[in-house]
């Protein structure tokens, strides 16, 4: 997928590149699409309409999604829920708890990485108290938000060991626990 900032880079020959690239079986999920109102790189309607034309895609492939959405939570969920996808991950989830259980219900799981652990994102933590364990990923968002201590820094996946243990702390479960159910989760997600 085109993540938002490029969807002013679209156009129907790349949609079109774009699903070429699943004839190869390595090719699991459309992503990362959806809107990012933060840096607004690309115009809002090009964003919206890309967004949805590669939902259509999915849909189409019978593909999970990976859905990017920063400042844009209730617009996404919005787009989301009039589509036909119902399979995916919520990438880098920073919305609210209920929002979280209502793209669960639809069939989504959340993807949590390091700014769980970051001191004021009550939301996120919530989020995490709120939802099924079956129903998270664990992410890095590699190089963006290394998880303390290490924030500030270059992430990457050597640091989703504090994720794991701040998500244990939550849920009151081992780390052990966690790594395997969370492992699982996205078996069934990417693997058919």
């Amino acid at each position: 997928g085109i993540h938002p900032e490029h969807a002013h880079t679209l156009d129907d020959a790349g949609l079109e590149w774009i699903r070429s690239r699943f004839s190869n079986p390595k090719a699991v999920a459309v992503g990362e699409i959806g809107l990012d109102y933060y840096y607004d790189l690309s115009p809002r309607d090009e964003q919206r309409y890309w967004f949805k034309r590669q939902l259509e895609l999915a849909y189409e492939l019978d593909m999970p999604i990976i859905v990017h959405s920063r400042d844009a939570a209730q617009e996404c969920f919005d787009i989301i829920k009039a589509s036909k996808v119902r399979n995916g991950v919520i990438h880098c989830y920073s919305g609210s708890a209920q929002m979280a259980k209502d793209y669960i219900e639809m069939g989504f799981y959340i993807g949590i990485g390091g700014s769980l652990t970051f001191k004021n994102n009550r939301k996120t933590v919530e989020a995490v108290e709120q939802i099924p364990i079956d129903k998270i990923l664990i992410e890095t968002d590699a190089p963006y938000l290394a998880p303390v201590p290490y924030r500030g820094r270059r992430n990457d996946s050597r640091l989703l060991k504090y994720v794991v243990e701040k998500i244990g702390d939550i849920k009151n479960l081992p780390e052990i626990d966690v790594c395997n159910i969370t492992k699982n989760n996205a078996k069934r997600l990417f693997i058919k």
